[in-house]
């Protein structure tokens, strides 16, 4: 609701076919320009790739579709009418298709533009310009609306694949219900304690300008208690970008910290659905349906 602009914010989920943004805003009257970017990295400048830049020029009476690859503009796109008018609202629809964006403004269909980046690789919204921006909504392909804090069907007890994550289904074995909105920092005990087989579910957005979170799972609620798993999302600490961070504490004294993913799933502003599952010798961490990785426990299992 009503971001700053320049916007730059994670698709979540990233796009696939049925994946629908809704944006609601209005020119302002002294305003003639303003762009909408499907991206595959947050960066403005110099621009990651764009698979849509959608950019309504009022001066010139046009709206001008294209694409951004390799630091050079694709072929402009300009046929249609001009839908968008200074001090009225407006509310633009993009519904990634197979082939095409299908893309409509005030409920009626404006254009289609086809793919010319790969739409498995967009994952960032960002909007630029002359413009108020009063809401974005993700609908459609499993996606939570911006800003959701609704998690997403945890699946059932079963064997973690780490080839694609878990499938969908219900709350294991009678769990507790969910805890929704709890404040930050939050501590609560684990219900039943950790065991071979345990899942444990975490739903979250990152704030727009977050620059890291953790989630420990402590031997006790004190400062001081052991810590079987520290994980430590770094989206941008000192010299770390887009790292996260594992490690055990016994004893108050640290252990070796490990570092290595096969790739980082967390964006400022986009939704995550991460499990953590207890094995015997180690922690599975998948994210947004994917194995991550694994952490070998070092402090003893059952405390």
């Amino acid at each position: 609701m009503n971001p700053g602009i320049p916007y730059v914010g994670g698709i979540p989920g990233g796009m696939r076919d049925g994946r629908q943004i809704v944006i609601n805003g209005t020119v302002p009257h002294h305003e003639h320009s303003f762009s909408i970017n499907l991206q595959t990295g947050p960066n403005i400048n110099p621009r990651s790739n764009t698979a849509l830049h959608f950019n309504p020029r009022l001066n010139d009476n046009c709206v001008v579709r294209n694409s951004y690859q390799h630091h050079s503009w694709g072929g402009e796109e300009r046929g249609g009418y001009q839908p968008f008018q200074r001090g009225m609202p407006f509310e633009i629809t993009i519904l990634c298709q197979h082939h095409h964006y299908k893309i409509s403004v005030n409920g009626r269909h404006f254009c289609d533009f086809r793919h010319r980046v790969e739409k498995h690789h967009v994952n960032t919204l960002t909007i630029e310009g002359g413009v108020q921006i009063h809401s974005i909504r993700f609908d459609g392909a499993h996606s939570h609306a911006h800003g959701a804090a609704m998690p997403t069907p945890p699946p059932p007890a079963g064997a973690y694949n780490p080839s694609g994550g878990y499938p969908a289904g219900g709350y294991p074995g009678g769990a507790p219900q969910p805890i929704y909105n709890p404040p930050v920092p939050f501590t609560t005990a684990i219900s039943g304690g950790i065991f071979p087989g345990k899942m444990i579910f975490i739903s979250g957005v990152p704030n727009p300008n977050a620059e890291r979170f953790t989630i420990n799972l402590m031997c006790g609620p004190y400062d001081g208690s052991d810590i079987a798993l520290h994980c430590d999302v770094r989206l941008r600490v000192g010299g770390d970008f887009n790292v996260v961070l594992r490690n055990s504490c016994q004893g108050g004294g640290w252990g070796a910290e490990e570092r290595h993913s096969p790739y980082f799933p967390f964006m400022p502003n986009a939704n995550f659905d991460m499990i953590i599952m207890a094995e015997q010798h180690q922690f599975k961490i998948a994210v947004n349906n994917q194995h991550l990785l694994e952490f070998r426990h070092q402090t003893v299992f059952s405390h």
